[in-house]
This record gives C-alpha cells, structure tokens and sequence, in this order.
C-alpha cells in the first residue's frame, strides 16, 4: 500500500508521468534502471537464502558432533572415576 500513497494523493503526478510515457513510447531509463536494481537485489535475497540455510545445516551438524563430544566426555570422566576401570595415558 505503500507504493500507491503518492499516487493516490496525487493521481495528476502520476497521470502525467503516464503521458511522458505514452508520448515516448518506451520505457523511461530511470524504470530500466530500478527494475534492473531490483532484479539484482532479488537475485542476492535468493543467494542469501541459500546461504542461510546452509548455515542452519552446519549448525545442527555442529550442535549435533557438541552434544557427541559432552557424552563421550561424560563417560570418559565416568571411566576416571570407577576404580575398576583402567585408563592409560599414551606417549605423545
């Protein structure tokens, strides 16, 4: 609705840039311009969706080798506190 407001305020702007156009029979340059700028700028939105959602990816892949680590953390404390068990520590 945004886009509209000026044009309902003013329909004499907006009809008299109609009639430019008309007169002219093409497009005018600055609407090649702002159609070309917002062809590019949906093209970025759409390379940074991608990336957006590898992102979320590698997030869960993360969160998910996190949570692998804390267990096997867990459980190797665990080894070190049970006097049965038998941990050896290797030559670097």
């Amino acid at each position: 609705m945004l886009r509209k407001a000026p044009t309902l305020r003013h329909p004499d702007l907006r009809n008299a840039f109609y009639d430019q156009v008309r007169v002219r029979g093409q497009t005018p340059d600055s609407e090649k311009r702002l159609r070309r700028q917002v062809r590019q700028l949906k093209e970025l939105r759409a390379a940074d969706a991608e990336e957006i959602a590898q992102l979320k990816a590698d997030v869960e892949a993360l969160v998910g080798a996190l949570h692998q680590a804390t267990v096997e953390n867990s459980h190797l404390r665990q080894q070190l506190t049970d006097r049965h068990s038998v941990v050896r520590i290797l030559p670097a």
